[in-house]
């Protein structure tokens, strides 16, 4: 006879029976009533001894509880999610159903548990059901990979047994795929059934996303938004940005209820490859390990333009380079006519060209560059550009934003300006006092830049001479109009020197006299020096009456941390009409020379119309401009936007609103249509506070993120591996080789074999190797040979890759759990009952039932005593 245990009769009471072992002494019962035939007071003290009388007749008999067990034995194995997507209150529940089940089962079934995350662990093998503790969690639990439990509880699985695997997960798996085990189970016939446990949802932060260019340049500020979610209320909190193990910026913040966006211009130095963590810590918040999100970050060189020019020098190529640009300026006609010419620029810019400048065979590379390598392309111009009718046969016509029209507003020319620049060239302008960090000599060569700076926006027709000084006075060039000694100039001021001492009064002298020979109205000097002189500053002030009388205005750029003169040259300024500076910056004096000349033009006259910028759509191309404070134009190009096109900046004429700044996508690339010439329409740009930004802007939201020769490369430590990831941007890598070697130090040059895994995606395994910063040369090879080799810096990092999706917040993800169950004839959120359930078979258990009638006798016995002998007498 095989026995059972009361909890499985009680779990199972459909199945229950009763028998008696003896039968024959059952027969005894038949003498209960006689106890009642006695008259024993009190009478309910019979019932009592007839109680006894009977249970001890069925302890006699061998009474039993039966129940029939199943049909076959069942191994089930629980695979028990201890992931930290599982809150305390989950993994409570978790126990207590595991509890549950282990009552539930027959005897003979077995049950294994296994705990899993990251990884699986066997908890208990199979084997006779009973109370089991679930927690021995894996090393990690960071993630969840449910397809490694289901490998590891096949391999518990007997080949005698009815077979079922208990998923107990809220299924967010975040490695591995679990659904490609599906015909592993099918053929095995595995029952799956997934048991999902609660979470109690309390207040909590997250980080849900993190949006950067995947490839930044080194010094740029590019902006970086982060989305994070506050499911409680506001709150404040510490927003932190590492790069690799080192903070970069921290600073407090207020988290509103909801999603949100936090905004941070990022400008990060260390080229090579990195890894970017924003973070968020807020006090009380019950999931940290989501409160961050990694992102890989390669930080490059500066960005390289062509720009294609008919002029010699560009002022738009001078404020680029002073903006971080690289930019390669050559001449009308030179726009290469082959791919590869063009595929080491991010951005091409055609400014002020016409049909003449462009050849068929270099649109057609052009073209390509942009739609299908996704080079950014910027054509800035004016009516000879936009109305050049030739143009409307070339494949530019198509590619941009505007279409090309014939019409023009109506140009006009502003009066000429008669300028002279006086630059201190003596031995005090070689060497620096305590101007923030220059060196010996950029004193003058910051006045260099800012006088061509200055003849490089003035137009032909203006008059310019330049006078340098030291002890004496030396005419560079007398006052000429620009079509005649614009080449001299740009020739003789880079081959200034400094030399001697300091005396300003006589250049002063002769700029006055050849500006009052001068035909022209409007007449201004500007003296760049840094104060010492030789002469008293008495001696000056007669000369500064004749300027005045002459309406020729003086601006003094004052140079130094000394307070020599300062007086005599705020005097000059401010008697003659003009402006005093006192440069504390000297990096900003070209632009303050610019702005200076820009006023020294004056107000419009009668017959010069202007035209004035406003602002079109809004766009991130003019994030932190001040567009009201654009200057006028002085014309620009007739054009009408094209459908698909934005607009973020435009003209008004009449009814009208043209078209200044349009920008569309085209193919991979971007193209910017600027309708007015940089040069002739925007002569008083250059003096604007935000010029530099908006040309910088420009370009940067028209590069390419990458050209063919870069690498996106991405290294991470996962599962005790480091993993080498490298992206290529040429769409010729797929029918080579790509190898990287590491420079463990100058003797130690490791290969490392990168793998194909997708379009242009390569990976490698790195050796074991302590963290830190390692050079990495990736080599492209193709036909026996090397075709290219670029050099980078990548960080090892420290710690492992934690993926950031356990803690996403997001609810069970009961798709993957029923597509599971579906294709193996399980349920989701099964009763324990339904998991163990099976049809019943012809072989009985027994429980019995003597060593609870035995007792029950005696203690009936004991009380029937008690009452008789308690009872009062009649």
């Amino acid at each position: 006879m095989e026995s059972t245990s009361l909890t499985y009769l009680v779990a199972h009471p459909d199945t229950l029976g009763v028998t008696a072992l003896r039968p024959a002494l059952l027969v005894l019962a038949l003498a209960t009533p006689v106890f009642f035939a006695w008259r024993v007071a009190p009478r309910w003290a019979a019932w009592l001894r007839a109680g006894a009388f009977l249970a001890l007749v069925g302890a006699l008999a061998g009474v039993c509880l039966t129940t029939l067990l199943p049909s076959d034995r069942l191994t089930l194995i629980a695979a028990v999610d201890v992931s930290e997507s599982v809150d305390d209150s989950g993994r409570e529940w978790e126990q207590r159903y595991v509890d549950e089940l282990a009552t539930t089962l027959a005897p003979g079934d077995e049950l294994g548990i296994l705990t899993f995350a990251t990884d699986a662990v066997v908890t208990s093998p199979p084997g006779s059901p009973a109370r089991r503790d679930v927690f021995q969690p894996p090393a990690s639990r960071t993630a969840t990979d449910i397809g490694r439990a289901i490998d590891t509880a096949m391999a518990l699985f007997p080949a005698d047994a009815e077979r079922r695997l208990l998923l107990i997960t809220d299924g967010n798996e975040t490695r591995g795929d679990s659904r490609s085990r599906l015909p592993q189970l099918q053929e095995a016939k595995v029952r799956v059934d997934a048991a999902i446990p609660p979470h109690r949802a309390l207040p909590d932060v997250s980080v849900e996303k993190v949006v950067v260019p995947a490839t930044i340049q080194e010094g740029v500020a590019v902006p970086l938004r982060v989305v994070a979610y506050n499911s409680g209320r506001e709150r404040p909190a510490v927003f932190t940005l590492y790069l690799d193990d080192g903070i970069v910026d921290s600073a407090p913040v207020n988290l509103v209820s909801g999603l949100q966006t936090l905004e941070v211009p990022l400008r990060l130095p260390g080229r090579g490859s990195h890894r970017l963590r924003a973070q968020l810590e807020a006090p009380d918040d019950p999931m940290p390990g989501n409160n961050y999100r990694d992102v890989p970050l390669m930080i490059g060189g500066k960005p390289r333009v062509l720009l294609i020019t008919p002029r010699p020098h560009s002022v738009v190529a001078d404020v680029l380079g002073r903006k971080g640009v690289a930019v390669d300026a050559a001449p009308s006609k030179a726009l290469p006519s082959r791919t590869g010419d063009l595929l080491d620029y991010h951005c091409v810019v055609l400014e002020d060209i016409s049909a003449d400048d462009l050849s068929e065979p270099a649109l057609a590379v052009l073209e390509r560059y942009v739609r299908v390598f996704g080079g950014g392309l910027i054509v800035a111009g004016g009516a000879a550009t936009y109305g050049d009718v030739r143009l409307r046969d070339t494949v530019l016509k198509r590619m941009l934003p505007v279409t090309l029209e014939p019409l023009r507003p109506r140009q006009s020319e502003r009066e000429p300006l008669a300028l002279f620049i006086v630059i201190d060239r003596s031995n005090s302008m070689g060497y620096n006092s305590r101007i923030g960090t220059l060196r010996d000599g950029e004193k003058l060569r910051y006045a260099k830049e800012a006088a061509l700076a200055v003849i490089r926006q003035l137009k032909d027709q203006d008059l310019v001479g330049l006078i340098v000084f030291d002890s004496q006075p030396s005419e560079i060039s007398p006052l000429q109009p620009l079509r005649e000694n614009r080449q001299t100039l740009e020739d003789l001021i880079p081959r200034l020197v400094e030399n001697g001492g300091t005396d300003f009064y006589d250049a002063l002298v002769s700029a006055r006299q050849q500006l009052e020979s001068s035909r022209v109205n409007r007449k201004h000097i500007i003296l760049l020096t840094d104060g010492d002189t030789n002469r008293a500053a008495a001696d000056h002030y007669p000369l500064i009456a004749q300027l005045a009388q002459a309406k020729i205005s003086v601006t003094t750029l004052r140079i130094g941390d000394n307070t020599i003169n300062l007086k005599l040259l705020q005097d000059i300024s401010e008697q003659t009409g003009g402006q005093f500076h006192y440069v504390e910056n000297i990096e900003a004096l070209p632009d303050l020379m610019l702005q200076e000349t820009t006023k020294a033009m004056g107000p419009p006259t009668a017959t010069h119309e202007e035209y004035f910028p406003e602002a079109g759509r809004r766009s991130q191309l003019l994030r932190g401009i001040a567009t009201k404070k654009i200057p006028p134009l002085g014309g620009y190009a007739f054009a009408k936007v094209k459908p698909g096109a934005d607009v973020p900046l435009q003209v008004a004429r009449l009814e009208r609103r043209d078209p200044l700044l349009a920008v569309w996508r085209y193919g991979l690339g971007e193209i910017v249509a600027f309708t007015a010439s940089p040069f002739d329409d925007a002569e008083k740009w250059p003096a604007w506070s935000d010029f530099g930004k908006f040309w910088s802007q420009l370009v940067r939201w028209t590069v390419a993120d990458q050209t063919v020769g870069e690498y996106l490369i991405d290294v991470h430590k996962r599962d005790g591996q480091t993993e080498l990831s490298v992206r290529t941007f040429d769409p010729a890598a797929d029918e080579g080789a790509l190898l990287a070697r590491l420079h463990v130090s100058d003797e130690d040059i490791r290969d490392v074999g990168l793998v194909p895994q997708g379009l242009r995606r390569f990976t490698g395994r790195l050796p074991d190797l302590p963290a830190g910063r390692y050079p990495l040369t990736i080599v492209r090879r193709a036909d026996a040979r090397d075709v290219s080799q670029r050099a980078e810096l990548i960080t090892i990092p420290e710690r492992e890759d934690e993926p950031q999706e356990e803690q996403a917040g997001h609810g069970p993800n009961r798709a993957l759990l029923t597509q599971l169950v579906d294709g193996t004839g399980g349920t989701i959120d099964p009763t324990v009952r339904q998991l163990t359930a099976r049809e019943p078979g012809t072989r009985r258990l027994y429980y019995p039932l003597e060593r609870f009638l035995a007792p029950l006798a005696m203690l009936l016995f004991l009380a029937d005593v008690a009452v008789r002998r308690l009872a009062p007498r009649a």
